[in-house]
C-alpha cells in the first residue's frame, strides 16, 4: 500500500492553481467593457448630483452649510481639501463646482481618463467632506471605487481616448513613449477588479444580514413601509400601487435579502451568477424608479457590471446585431 503519490498530487494542484492566478492578474486585462461602463455611469451619478443639486450647491456645501462644520471637524479630513471649496468665497467655490461638472463630462465620454480620474476624484472628495450630512451609501462608494480607478484602464471602450487611439493606428502606439512596464499597467487594472469584486461583495453581505435583523424583512413587510416613506416618495401614485401589490411587497423583501446573502456562492455557478445580477439590477433600478436614489442605484448597477466578462459582453453584442429586425432595412437597399 503506497501513499506517497497523495503529497505530490497535491503539490500539482496548488502549483497549477498559483500558475493559473498568476497568469489571470499578470496575462490580460479582464473585464475592460465593464469598466468602461463604470466609468460612463459613475460619471452620471455624479453630474446627476451635482445639475440637480446646482441652484442650491452654496445652502448644501457652501457658505450657508457653516453649521455642519463641528460634525466635519470631528471627522478629521485633511484642511487642503478645504482649500477647493471654501465656504468664505463664494466666487471661487462656483469655479470650483464648475470644474467638478468639466471633470465629471470628461470622465463620461473619457478624454483624457488617466488624468482626469485622479482630478475628479480630489475634487468630489473635497466637495463631498464640506457637509457630512449628505452623504449616503451610493456617495461612500463612489468614493471608495474611484480610489481604487486611479490605477485602472477605464477607457478601453466607448471613449474619445479609445477613439484617438483608433486614430493614430498601432504604429503610433508602438512609438509612444512606454513610461511603465505592459505588465505592470495590466496588474494594476486587474487588482482594481478584484478589489470592486470585493466591495460589492462586502455591501451585499453586510447588507443583506443587517436586513435580516430587522423584523420586517423576515415578515415580509420591509418594502411597504420603504414605499410610505414621504422623503422617498417621488412618484406617490407609482409607490402606492407597488405598495398595494402584497405578493410583490412580501416576495421582493424576502428575495433581496436572499440575493445579497447568498451572493458569493451564487457567483460560482454562471446561471445563478447572472440571476443573481439581473436581481439586483433590478432591485438598484426600483430604488432608483420609486425612491430617487439615482446616484446610488447607478453605482450599484456599475459595479454589479464587473461580475460580466468580457466575453459575455461580446457575445451578447453578437447576439443583438443578428437579430432579423437590425438587417431588415439592409435587405431592402438594392
Amino acid at each position: 500500500m503506497t501513499t506517497a503519490p497523495a503529497p505530490r498530487a497535491a503539490s500539482l494542484s496548488l502549483t497549477s492553481v498559483w500558475n493559473r492566478t498568476v497568469q489571470w492578474v499578470t496575462g490580460t486585462k479582464h473585464a475592460v467593457r465593464s469598466m468602461s461602463a463604470l466609468r460612463i455611469l459613475f460619471g452620471i451619478a455624479i453630474l446627476w448630483l451635482l445639475l440637480t443639486s446646482a441652484a442650491d450647491r452654496h445652502y448644501l456645501w457652501g457658505a450657508g452649510s457653516v453649521w455642519v462644520d463641528p460634525a466635519v471637524d470631528r471627522r478629521g479630513y485633511p484642511d487642503i481639501l478645504r482649500v477647493f471649496f471654501p465656504k468664505d468665497d463664494a466666487a471661487l467655490f462656483d469655479l470650483s463646482y464648475a470644474t467638478l461638472v468639466a471633470l465629471t463630462t470628461f470622465f463620461i465620454v473619457g478624454i483624457g481618463t488617466r488624468v482626469v480620474t485622479p482630478l475628479l476624484l480630489v475634487f468630489w472628495v473635497a466637495l463631498s467632506t464640506n457637509s457630512v450630512y449628505l452623504t449616503n451609501g451610493g456617495d461612500v462608494v463612489i468614493r471608495l471605487v474611484l480610489l481604487f480607478c486611479v490605477f485602472a484602464d477605464l477607457s478601453q471602450h466607448w471613449s474619445v481616448d479609445a477613439w484617438l487611439r483608433r486614430m493614430r493606428g498601432p504604429v503610433a502606439a508602438r512609438r509612444s513613449p512606454a513610461r511603465m512596464p505592459p505588465w505592470l499597467g495590466t496588474v494594476a487594472h486587474n487588482t482594481v477588479v478584484v478589489l470592486c469584486a470585493y466591495q460589492v461583495i462586502l455591501v451585499y453581505v453586510n447588507s443583506g444580514i443587517l436586513k435580516l435583523m430587522g423584523s420586517e424583512w423576515r415578515e415580509g413587510s420591509a418594502l411597504y413601509y420603504a414605499f410610505h416613506l414621504d422623503v422617498f416618495r417621488v412618484f406617490p401614485a407609482l409607490s402606492d400601487l407597488a405598495g398595494a401589490v402584497v405578493p410583490f411587497v412580501v416576495v421582493g423583501s424576502w428575495v433581496s435579502v436572499v440575493a445579497q446573502i447568498a451572493f458569493p456562492v451564487l457567483l460560482l455557478w454562471r446561471p445563478t451568477r447572472y440571476a443573481a445580477l439581473v436581481v439586483l439590477m433590478g432591485m438598484h433600478l426600483s430604488i432608483g424608479l420609486l425612491l430617487g436614489l439615482w446616484p446610488f442605484s447607478l453605482a450599484m448597477i456599475a459595479l454589479d457590471l464587473v461580475f460580466i466578462r468580457d466575453r459575455s459582453w461580446d457575445r451578447a453584442w453578437r447576439t443583438v446585431t443578428r437579430r432579423p429586425f437590425l438587417h431588415h432595412g439592409a435587405e431592402q437597399v438594392p
